[in-house]
């Protein structure tokens, strides 16, 4: 049962980390910049340029959407299970 119980944890660990991984791949990663149509002067200034409020939102947005995916919780579960399993 210990094995089984290893096994699950790890399987389930690399499931979170990869899903976690795509996730932030696909949407850009954290620190993406979507609008640089009005960027002007160097390319130092880029920052000056975007309304941080914005971006900020944008990044709480793609956690809220990880914490409700299913990709998240079924490898949160695994785990759960596995140290449940682990003290049987």
């Amino acid at each position: 049962m210990q094995q089984a119980s290893d096994y699950l944890f790890m399987g389930s660990l690399i499931f979170l980390v990869i899903s976690v991984l795509i996730f932030f791949v696909g949407s850009g990663g954290m620190s993406s910049y979507n609008n640089v149509s009005n960027a002007t002067g160097a390319l130092t200034d880029l920052q000056m340029n975007h309304d941080h409020k914005k971006m900020l939102d944008t990044q709480n947005n793609r956690l809220v959407r990880l914490f409700k995916s299913y990709l998240f919780w079924i490898p949160v579960a695994g785990i759960i299970v596995s140290i449940v399993l682990s003290k049987i």
